[in-house]
């Protein structure tokens, strides 16, 4: 199959958490990601689920090998209004700022455009109902800041292998800048532990896009 053939066949379903072969196969999926897959943090999903602010959808592509393209579970994306720890700039309960997370495609399905297409998926979804709303003005994410990739440094591009991990191959920064998002900061977020038992600080850079100028209740 063409890669844009692929890409343009590309679509994004909602994940049911309750479904136990849907909670294996997500984490499944977060255990080759290498983040989030402790029954701890999924069992958290399914109740920001319940509480509808967090909208998780599987990313799809037809299996043509099968009789009816039966849709393959190519990865995931999350659509959320609250983030952790909570940032008013990054997620909104009510919903006027969104942010994306917890993006992974499997290795077999990356370089075919999937990730760009899902992210237009989700951009257009989080201006309407019910898992987005009209309110919805920006869409944020945080993505690894580019000092870890071309600052010398331990703290910077000396983490990996600190951490005892290949470094990234690109810049996932630089790939949301070609979709239109702009950092407005950086900080550090996460922390890791090296493989001297000494506390790594991750940094990412805040990043946010313009889904609609204004919002339909507010005067233009």
């Amino acid at each position: 199959m063409a890669t844009t053939s692929l890409a343009s066949q590309c679509r994004v379903e909602p994940v049911n958490l309750h479904d136990a072969d849907q909670f294996a196969e997500i984490q499944r999926q977060r255990v080759i990601c290498g983040w989030s897959f402790d029954l701890q943090t999924l069992q958290t999903w399914k109740e920001k689920q319940q509480a509808a602010v967090k909208s998780l959808f599987w990313i799809t592509v037809p299996d043509s090998s099968t009789e009816n393209n039966y849709p393959i579970r190519a990865g995931h994306i999350s659509l959320n209004a609250y983030c952790d720890p909570p940032d008013l700039d990054l997620a909104r309960a009510d919903k006027s700022a969104l942010t994306i997370s917890s993006f992974f495609l499997l290795p077999e399905y990356r370089a075919h455009g999937l990730g760009q297409r899902a992210m237009a998926l989700v951009e257009e979804i989080a201006v309407v109902e019910p898992y987005g709303s009209p309110r919805c003005r920006f869409i944020t994410l945080t993505a690894l800041s580019k000092r870890h990739i071309d600052d010398d440094g331990p703290e910077w591009r000396g983490v990996w292998e600190r951490l005892g991990k290949s470094p990234p191959s690109f810049s996932i920064k630089e790939w949301y800048e070609k979709l239109g998002y702009v950092s407005w900061k950086e900080e550090p977020l996460y922390e890791e532990i090296a493989l001297d038992g000494q506390v790594v600080k991750i940094w990412e850079a805040f990043m946010r896009k313009e889904v609609q100028s204004t919002s339909p209740s507010e005067p233009s």
